[in-house]
């Protein structure tokens, strides 16, 4: 019996020990797309050293796509009281190469195309992948 209720209890607590998020995938070397627990949480974060990440786009990513040189990401803000606004859409535009946490934060669609323009981002760059539920 102690033995079914250990293996029991570390099953519950496998996804806090051993931190498996929902969604974990790699978009370039050092940024991620990441949501733990629940879609609604999906964000991109940079890897800034071994030990070390930084948020680049918060809650919610619902579309990104990458060419190794840009990532472009779209994404509804969400906050406690409320969850997700879908009514709004912000726009972000991630230079690889910069490694940096600081990147384009926070564009309407005007100023992301006018920035798209300005970087010389190939119009074949497009958001390939795309969360339709959190559209």
């Amino acid at each position: 019996m102690k033995k079914i209720l250990g293996i029991a209890f570390l099953l519950i607590l496998q996804s806090c020990y051993f931190g498996a998020g929902l969604v974990e995938k790699e978009i370039t070397d050092d940024y991620w797309l990441f949501a733990n627990n629940t879609l609604d949480e999906m964000s991109i974060w940079f890897n800034a050293e071994k030990y070390s990440n930084r948020l680049i786009v918060p809650e919610t990513v619902f579309a990104l796509g990458e060419n190794g040189d840009f990532i472009i990401a779209k994404s509804h803000p969400k906050n406690l009281e409320s969850g997700i606004d879908k009514s709004v859409t912000y726009y972000y535009i991630i230079e690889v190469d910069k490694k940096s946490p600081e990147q384009s934060p926070n564009l309407t669609l005007e100023q992301f195309e006018n920035k798209r323009k300005e970087l010389n981002i190939p119009n074949d760059l497009d958001f390939d992948i795309v969360y339709e539920e959190l559209q």
